[in-house]
Order: C-alpha cells, then structure tokens, then sequence
C-alpha cells in the first residue's frame, strides 16, 4: 500500500493538490501521526462541515470525541477511519488516485479485523467495537452499486458484526466502564436496523439488555425511547403472521389478542415519553405538502423524528392487527388513538432540514432510518400520499449527500420483498 501526504478537505489548495506517493506501510513514528490526524481530522469534518458545534447532534458528538482517541490503540480502526478520510479526499478533490487507495485500505481493514478478532486483548478492546461502525459507513457513502442489493448487504453485515461483538461481551460491561457505556447506547438505535427489516426480535429487546447496561446509572430520554422502540419488530414479525401465515383461527385469534396488548401496552409507554420529556421533541404546527418542517436545533429534531419513526411503526402495527388494511386505509385519525399516517407525512416534510450541508453526514445518519419506513408505509398505499412522496423525489435527487441516501435507500429496498414484506435473509442477498 502507499500512503500519501494530503491537505484537509477544507483547504483551499486541496484542488490544486498533487499526490506524493511514499512507499510505506502505514509506518511508525511522527509521519503516520501527522498524516493520520490529518486524514482522520477529514474524516471528523464529515459530521461537522462547518466546524459549529450546534450543528452536530449528541450521537455525532460522542462519536466524534471517542474517535480520535480510540483510533491510536488499534490500527484495524484506525485503518478503516482513514479509507473513509482518504476516499472522501479523493473525491471532493477530483482525485482517483487518492480514492482508489481509500478504497484499496477500506480492503485493508476488513483483514485487519479479522486478525484482532483472534486476539482476545484485541478482541475485547472498545477501538475494535467502533470498527464495524466506521465500515458501515463507508459502505453507505462509497459502497453503491446500481440495481443491486451489494450495499445493503455491507452495511447490514456490519451491523449484524457489531451487534455480535456487544453480545459476546455481555451487558455487564457496559455498565462498568465509560467509554463502553457510550458505544453501547449510541449504537443501539443504529444497530436496531437489520432488526427492524428482517421484522424479526432483536436480543436488545431483552430485560437485562435494557437495565444492566444502566446499573448505577440515570437513563437519558433517548435511552427510554430506544427501549419502546426496541420492542418493535416484535411486533413487525406478529402482523406480518397476521397478514400472511396460515394459522388455524384460534391461533389467529391468539395472537391478534398478544399483538393487541403488547402494542397498547407501547403506546402507554410511549404516551407517557411523551409527557415526561414533551421538551424533548418538536410538534409543528402546520403539517401539508407545502410547508417543509424546520426545527429549534439538530438535536431536537434528531430526538423528534426519532418519537414519529416509533409512532409510525407503533401505530401502523395496531392498525393491522385490528384489522384495518393500510393499502386501502385513507383516514388521518382515529377516535381513541394515533392514526399512523401524519407521522409518515411529518417525517417526509423534515428531510429537507436534516440534508442541510451544515449538518453533513450528522443530517444523513439521523433522517435515513426513518424516510426509508416513512416511504415503505406511504408507498403501500399512495392515493393520499401521492404529493408528499414526489416532493421528497425532488429534494433526494439533488447531488452529493441527497442522492447517496437516495441509493443507499433504494439497495435496501432491494432487499424486502413489497408484496409479502418479507425480507431476505443476509446471506442469500
């Protein structure tokens, strides 16, 4: 591999730059410490474009205050952190030399995972627990491939190696030390994304994984919002059964009667988020196709979505399993409870706001999980919605950040079958 010396994104001589090709091996000593911080300060200004620290929310944050540090203990992290600098490098400055050695590292780390995952100091390290994270985003911002379903499998794969490696060291740990205690959390609604497609229970909805991770520890209002919202797919995975298994009728009947309690039993709790923290989020005042939803700051919105994401899944739930058919359902209300639909719409009206290019991949990450149900739920049905899902056409086509979600979206749907919602699995994609 070579190395080469390079200018910050944000140096305006970066397009006049021309690569000095050092043949070395990511080596020792102050060269590799300067390129690294440099590359990885790259990497950093990706979440913070304009270097304000109101426009990166809490998850970008805690990131971004770990990752420096913890890139210097492993070099698997700190490996895939510079293919993701160098790649975006060679990109915003024309440079395909410099993005085919990011690409050529990003190679590099995957190996070089595997060989820490068969050290156990290594192995249990928390740089080593950030590296799938680090990966799945380049996946997500460099991995597209058109009309396959590539990409999504990537980062899925990630996710899925993640999630593999927080279970294997079990909930005590992240209890007991710091550094760990804020992985765990900032992933858990991230890691909550294969769960979620696959309509399957994910581990994270167990009791001990919502309580010992906090022994002696205050719950934050996120953090008892990913609780409900891990009980999720649960939920998916029953009225999808509803839907489309053969059952007799008494075990249909069955599990109309569990699906219906465990989804008032989240709305209760979901209501009562709600009211406890009603700071937390932003209700807009007008919600149509012609007003695009702004917010206070991106911490609140990133919060906010978050809350109508849940309701969404929540309350399109309980819908199905009352009987109600969402491909045919035109209504906007229900007398005893929230209609799913101004949720979906909510969310489609506030991607303009997160893809601000002050908010860089910090707007990205935060507005992708939900657009991407918010479309699945509206496209079931898109008489009434059929406005709001061309006005968002015109938003995700704009270039750069717009349209790599945009494809990143479109890989995962690749992925679901749309008639029966069933999805398949990894390893067959």
């Amino acid at each position: 591999m070579q190395i080469v010396h390079v200018k910050p994104a944000s140096d305006p001589g970066t397009q006049k730059f021309r690569p000095v090709s050092v043949p070395i091996m990511l080596p020792d000593g102050l060269a590799r410490s300067a390129y690294s911080e440099k590359t990885i300060a790259t990497f950093l200004s990706m979440y913070n474009p304009e270097g304000i620290i109101r426009t990166t929310n809490t998850d970008a944050k805690e990131f971004v205050s770990l990752l420096p540090m913890l890139s210097t203990r492993d070099e698997a992290l700190q490996m895939a952190a510079l293919a993701v600098g160098i790649t975006q490098l060679g990109i915003t400055s024309n440079n395909e030399s410099l993005t085919r050695q990011g690409r050529t590292l990003y190679g590099k780390a995957l190996k070089e995972t595997a060989v820490a995952l068969q050290n156990p100091f290594r192995a249990n390290s928390e740089s080593l627990l950030v590296v799938p994270r680090v990966m799945a985003l380049f996946d997500m911002l460099f991995g597209a491939e058109p009309n396959t379903t590539s990409q999504a499998k990537s980062w899925l794969n990630h996710c899925e190696g993640e999630l593999a490696m927080i279970v294997s060291r079990g909930p005590e740990l992240f209890a007991e030390n710091d550094e760990a205690h804020m992985l765990f959390t900032n992933a858990r609604y991230r890691l909550l994304g294969p769960a979620t497609r696959a309509r399957k229970p994910t581990i994270l909805n167990e009791e001990r994984w919502k309580t010992i991770p906090w022994k002696g520890r205050i719950k934050s209002s996120d953090d008892v919002l990913i609780d409900i919202l891990c009980g999720i797919p649960e939920l998916l995975e029953a009225v999808d059964k509803l839907q489309f298994q053969c059952m007799s009728e008494q075990e249909r009947e069955g599990l109309q009667v569990y699906t219906l309690a465990r989804c008032w039993t989240l709305h209760f709790e979901l209501e009562a988020w709600v009211n406890d923290k009603a700071n937390a989020i932003y209700t807009p005042k007008i919600v149509n196709n012609s007003t695009s939803i702004t917010f206070p700051n991106i911490d609140v919105a990133s919060v906010t979505v978050r809350y109508w994401l849940t309701a969404l899944f929540l309350y399109s739930c309980l819908d199905i399993a009352s009987g109600i058919d969402p491909s045919t359902d035109n209504l906007l209300s229900h007398p005893d409870r929230p209609h799913p639909r101004p949720f979906a719409r909510m969310i489609m009206k506030s991607v303009g706001y997160f893809l601000q290019e002050q908010f860089g991949i910090t707007g990205v990450m935060a507005i992708w999980p939900p657009l991407g149900h918010a479309l699945f739920y509206l496209n079931r049905n898109r008489k009434p919605d059929e406005e709001y899902i061309m006005s968002i056409m015109r938003i995700w086509h704009q270039p750069k950040l717009p349209s790599t979600m945009r494809v990143f979206l479109k890989s995962f749907r690749e992925t679901v079958d749309m008639n029966t919602l069933l999805a398949r699995p990894v390893s067959e994609l």
